[in-house]
């Protein structure tokens, strides 16, 4: 009867061995499971084309940042003060249609120095409405900026849930000046300074990455990195092993 009863009931410290030699999976929270699944869509894009699968082809500009409303609530530096910051500024279309198609527009924009210990800051632009909700959605436009862009995605600072926007401040196919505002907490646009761009730089291999260059002082929502970093993560080891071109 004893060996019947050890042969039904499995030996405990075989089980807790088991059990920590292979415990069990635990679910893949949706955020991380939106993102590897744009990881590999994005990485299958790459290896067929040989190039960037989003954004692949923009034009570069200098410009300059004019921060003329500091927002100083928001513990960020580059909105601390008053301030003129020298930056590049870099216009494309997601899909790299034909100017006239319709397609999301992107901006990219980064600032030497204005990232944490030194390093540049990344920020990134979508087509998108301005309303609280609409501010998340993006916008397809037949010229990459004749409307309004956003971060699309939110960032924190001191607290505080943050959405920046790029407004041009005429009606034209390529403008050449853009109000910066700024959003606490899906509240109103607060209007913090200007950018106005200079001259159009060469094509150049610039890759612009949020999640490394994040803007000192915010820091994104573990959800939002859990979207983009597998993605950028591609984008990094694809970006050694293809040509780049003009990023």
């Amino acid at each position: 009867m004893k060996n019947v009863i050890a042969r039904l009931i499995p030996d405990v410290s075989i089980a807790r061995r088991r059990y920590a030699a292979d415990p069990p999976s635990l679910p893949t929270p949706p955020s991380r499971a939106a993102g590897v699944a744009l990881a590999a869509v994005l990485g299958t894009v790459a290896r067929i084309t040989r190039r960037k699968p989003l954004h692949a082809v923009g034009r570069t500009w200098d410009a300059v940042l004019r921060v003329d409303a500091p927002v100083p609530d928001l513990g960020v530096p580059l909105l601390d003060e008053r301030g003129v910051h020298a930056c590049t500024f870099r216009v494309s279309r997601a899909l790299s249609t034909r100017p006239g198609w319709w397609d999301v527009g992107g901006v990219a924009i980064r600032v030497p120095g204005a990232g944490a210990v030194g390093r540049p800051a990344d920020l990134l632009f979508a087509t998108t409405g301005t309303g609280r909700v609409t501010r998340h959605v993006l916008r397809p436009v037949r010229f990459a900026t004749e409307q309004s862009l956003t971060t699309l995605l939110p960032t924190r600072a001191a607290g505080h849930s943050v959405v920046l926007l790029l407004q041009p401040t005429a009606l034209d196919d390529e403008p050449r000046e853009y109000e910066l505002a700024v959003s606490v907490d899906g509240g109103p646009w607060r209007i913090a300074g200007l950018v106005e761009l200079r001259d159009e730089l060469p094509a150049a291999n610039t890759r612009f990455d949020p999640i490394v260059n994040e803007l000192d002082g915010t820091s994104a929502p573990p959800w939002v990195v859990a979207i983009r970093e597998p993605a950028y993560r591609w984008a990094r080891r694809l970006g050694r092993r293809t040509p780049r071109g003009d990023a």
